[in-house]
């Protein structure tokens, strides 16, 4: 068989193991993978020698600031995407307005989605007073639907009522419903008396968002989801090492409906990262103490956490710099989606950390997770051809000028990290060449809007 494009002697590497082999594209679609000794033959081929072929990586949590051009957009976004390996991304529904019916996320699809260089799927949301908007939702192929028990901005807070009844809704249209969990009122009576008390900086911020003001709200999170044990529940940002001995806890008690991410910025900073360097650093929730990293690392290793998602969260400059006078100001969100990869891949060699786990991580269950499965997220055939080539042992240094998503600042700034990104295909087309002098060859509305599917 002759197929478009070849890649011959690379690395494969899926969730189960590595090997060497050859990859056969054929119609943007993985035709064949072949193992050393049987030579695939195409009208392209590249040479992968010494290289890991990877998934597309998947980033299930997402802002690519659909109606905020000043905070990020989908063009600069995706192109970003790309240069950090992700091929797919899932947007969150905190959109301006919010995507959370059918209309607006048609409206979403036909503006910012015919501006991305890689595929994407959509949010819808769980908040009062548009629960009737979630089977449509769901229908149109926004199968993850966010809820938040704290505020955010323009986004509305859910209620446990209005939570717990959703929950029921998607036990029966299906999808999976995303929490940002922590405990709203605990978090503001603390930001309260520390204002009061003259406290300002990276220290009062942390102090205002402590362990327990997370670890409250994924316990409520988890005690409604066992109410509706057909819905999967999620939850998202975990930093937490408490909340992940929760998690495996329950899944040991047979609770099988609930999972959770973790972020680079929780594996790869601490709480003396944000105190030294200040805004960029600020998230929400927060980065934790030294010992804390140490303990959700391991709990990504051995399998507790499902995924990493970057939950990259732009801001321009005049809302992240300049305001460090009062840091309760600083608008909270690392932009991520370039550096999750090479944070994830740096730190968690470091620690032990197997191509096979990193694949399973990013892009295979993800995939599973967001109703992607069969399409993205594996190196199979009959999925889309999104391949990406690495160079395990390239090392390189961060710069801010090399960013290429809207806002160019990164609290990763100056960091060296080992493993290159050289070149990405999305669906068997090349959208990046770290070797090109623009870097992104791919056009501008390549991207396509991929709905998710049921996956109960």
């Amino acid at each position: 068989m002759f197929f478009d494009l070849v890649f011959r002697n690379g690395n494969i590497t899926t969730g189960n193991g590595v090997f060497r082999g050859s990859i056969g594209v054929s119609g943007g679609k993985i035709a064949a993978v072949a193992g050393a000794g049987t030579e695939l033959d195409g009208r392209e081929v590249v040479d992968a020698k010494g290289r890991m072929l990877l998934p597309g990586l998947i980033d299930a949590h997402s802002h690519a600031g659909h109606g905020d051009p000043d905070r990020e957009n989908f063009a600069d976004y995706s192109r970003a995407c790309a240069a950090g390996g992700i091929t797919t991304f899932i947007d969150m529904p905190l959109s301006n307005p919010s995507t959370l019916t059918v209309e607006r996320l048609q409206e979403k699809i036909d503006t910012s989605g015919s501006e991305s260089f890689v595929d994407y799927a959509l949010y819808g949301g769980v908040v009062p007073g548009y629960l009737e908007h979630i089977e449509p939702m769901t229908k149109a192929g926004a199968g993850a639907f966010k809820a938040f028990t704290c505020r955010c901005s323009n986004y509305p807070m859910t209620d446990d009522g209005t939570l717990l009844a959703g929950m029921k809704i998607l036990e029966r249209t299906g999808g999976i419903l995303s929490v940002h969990a922590e405990n709203d009122t605990l978090i503001q009576h603390l930001v309260d008396e520390l204002r009061a008390a003259g406290k300002n900086g990276p220290r009062a911020f942390l102090d205002s968002h402590p362990p327990y003001s997370e670890l409250e709200a994924i316990q409520r999170v988890f005690f409604l989801a066992k109410y509706a044990p057909k819905c999967r529940v999620h939850i998202a940002h975990m930093s937490i090492p408490e909340g992940m001995e929760l998690l495996r806890r329950l899944r040991g008690e047979g609770v099988p409906n609930i999972s959770a991410e973790t972020c680079p910025q929780y594996l790869g900073m601490c709480e003396e990262d944000l105190e030294h360097i200040g805004a960029l650093a600020k998230c929400d929730p927060p980065v934790r103490s030294r010992e804390a990293v140490e303990k959700v690392w391991e709990h990504v290793l051995d399998g507790t956490v499902d995924i990493v998602a970057s939950d990259h969260s732009p801001h321009p400059f005049s809302r992240k710099t300049g305001r460090e006078d009062d840091f309760w100001t600083v608008a909270e969100g690392c932009t991520g989606i370039q550096t999750m990869l090479p944070v994830v891949l740096t730190e968690g060699r470091k620690r032990g950390l197997s191509w096979e786990r990193l694949v399973r991580l990013m892009a295979e269950r993800p995939a599973e997770l967001f109703g992607l499965k069969g399409r993205k997220g594996l190196l199979a055939p009959g999925c889309d051809a999104d391949i990406l080539l690495l160079d395990p042992e390239k090392e390189w240094t961060l710069r801010s000028e090399d960013l290429l998503h809207l806002v160019k600042q990164s609290p990763f700034a100056g960091r060296t990290f080992k493993g290159r990104v050289e070149r990405v295909y999305v669906r068997g087309r090349l959208v990046y060449d770290d070797g090109a002098p623009e870097k992104i060859v791919g056009e501008k509305g390549w991207g396509r809007f991929t709905p998710m599917e049921d996956a109960r």
